[in-house]
């Protein structure tokens, strides 16, 4: 009999697996399917999941987590701050995310002389909303009681909240459209939630100051990061199950989840059962799959509303811009609304950075956002997806094409169906949030079993995945300790 069953591959479950683990309690980490987490082929490293880290500056949410006194995580993976941040490249405008807030308002301004005044009032906006919501994550973070003085303190902040939500709205049409795609771009880029409306959630300032805050690039991506997490796991007394199947569970009165590995079958007991939402086996936790819809009604209304394709490639250095930053949005032909379908995350490897491709020679890992799974897709569909991203890159790319040293399509497409439950989606909900800190509560309505993953703090993006399986292990927790 364990305290705790955790069953995901992605970050947010290996993070409530360290949470549980630190906590004293019996913990067993089920992660289903192939344990490898990098594409490495040609003398080329592409990491599972090609984005930049943050909230590693001193004294921020994943730095602490990492340097947790009691247990800190050995041998962290190295990082490098970027300066700028990002690059968001439209048809006719590049812009330079820099973490230094003048010379980031300073590039926008040179880019648009004539949205001077909104961009001004715009970035006042954000520093403004920003800074409450990082006083809510510190209170959360802090673990104290939601008592009388708490509530006192938030209402009174209310009024605050309710003035800055109020002012934190796109600028208009017209002149300012290129301005406008160049904020909905980087909210594409750093958030899991989509916000399309003119009237952003409170949470949109928090990742808007990202760039100020800190986002670096984890050498070896953030596969290097979860290879260190399952190591300290382990250390910690943790059991890890890889490479396994799960074929049956119950809930009640305890938690039975039979695993199959290797042709042989086994069972485990727990008293709480943690479930990445992103488990593609969720429908096993019910026979009945009306009555499982019926419990997770919430869950349900939470559409997605991107599922990542990765194409992977190799390029030779000077078929690159000198001044390309190593994390970029490219943004494709349109004057409307950014979707999901205009953009093309671009993640490239750093100069001399030999463990990910030889000398000379750059790794590009490209990401777009399709309408259906990679999963449900057929290899046509996926190679047609393919062709539009090189397609889409020309204009900013001119000389990608005649320098590509590595492509292989066929692998690309593999990969990216082997790591959906460990990808990142988007998501969109059936109410436009007012703070848009939390998507999903745990709690399932089933009692013993609850939820993490991304889908639970969507709109913080990265250091939501992080939020969430923190929050998921301390509930599971304290309700460990009520029942007992």
């Amino acid at each position: 009999m364990y305290d705790t069953l955790i069953i995901g591959r992605d970050l947010s479950s290996l993070i409530a697996a360290v949470t549980s683990i630190r906590q004293g309690r019996e913990t067993v980490l089920i992660m289903e399917g192939d344990p490898e987490m990098a594409h490495q082929e040609g003398g080329y490293l592409f990491p599972f999941d090609p984005r930049p880290v943050s909230g590693l500056a001193d004294q921020q949410l994943v730095s602490s987590f990492f340097h947790n006194p009691s247990s800190p995580i050995a041998d962290e993976p190295a990082i490098s701050p970027m300066n700028p941040a990002f690059q968001v490249i439209l048809p006719g405008h590049r812009v330079d995310l820099f973490p230094n807030q003048g010379q980031l308002i300073g590039d926008l301004i040179r880019e648009f002389p004539d949205q001077k005044r909104e961009i001004n009032r715009f970035y006042r906006a954000v520093a403004k909303a920003g800074r409450l919501i990082e006083r809510r994550l510190e209170e959360d973070a802090a673990g104290g009681p939601f008592d009388g003085k708490m509530f006192l303190r938030r209402l009174a902040r209310f009024p605050a909240e309710l003035a800055a939500h109020s002012s934190l709205h796109l600028p208009g049409g017209g002149k300012a459209m290129a301005f406008r795609r160049i904020i909905q771009a980087q909210l594409k880029f750093l958030s899991h939630l989509t916000m399309d409306d003119d009237q952003l959630p409170l949470s949109a300032a928090y990742l808007l100051s990202l760039p100020s805050r800190g986002l670096f690039y984890p050498q070896g991506g953030v596969n290097a990061w979860m290879s260190r997490l399952r190591r300290a796991f382990t250390d910690l007394g943790g059991i890890l199950c890889e490479g396994c199947s799960v074929i049956r569970m119950e809930t009640k009165p305890e938690v039975i989840v039979d695993l199959e590995m290797a042709g042989s079958s086994s069972t485990l007991r727990g008293r709480k059962l943690i479930v990445s939402a992103q488990w593609e086996k969720r429908d096993l936790l019910l026979p009945v799959r009306k009555r499982f819809f019926r419990r997770f009604r919430c869950f349900d209304s939470i559409r997605t509303a991107g599922y990542p394709f990765y194409l992977h490639m190799g390029v030779r250095a000077e078929g690159l811009p000198e001044k390309m930053a190593a994390y970029a949005v490219v943004v494709r032909d349109g004057d409307g609304v950014v979707t999901d379908r205009d953009l093309v995350f671009l993640e490239t490897s750093l100069p001399g950075e030999t463990e990910r491709a030889p000398e000379g020679r750059r790794a590009i890992t490209a990401t777009v956002f399709l309408a259906d799974s990679p999963l449900r897709l057929n290899d046509q569909e996926l190679k047609d997806a393919a062709t539009n991203i090189i397609d889409s890159l020309e204009g900013f790319l001119p000389f990608l094409r005649e320098n590509i040293d590595y492509l292989h399509v066929d692998k690309s497409i593999a990969i990216s169906r082997r790591y959906q439950e460990m990808a990142n989606r988007k998501y969109r909900t059936p109410k436009r949030p007012f703070w848009g800190m939390t998507t999903l509560s745990p709690g399932t309505g089933i009692p013993n079993v609850l939820l993490t993953g991304a889908i639970l703090r969507a709109g913080l993006g990265f250091e939501g995945e992080i939020i969430a399986g923190i929050d998921t292990a301390m509930r599971a927790g304290r309700e460990v300790q009520h029942d007992g």
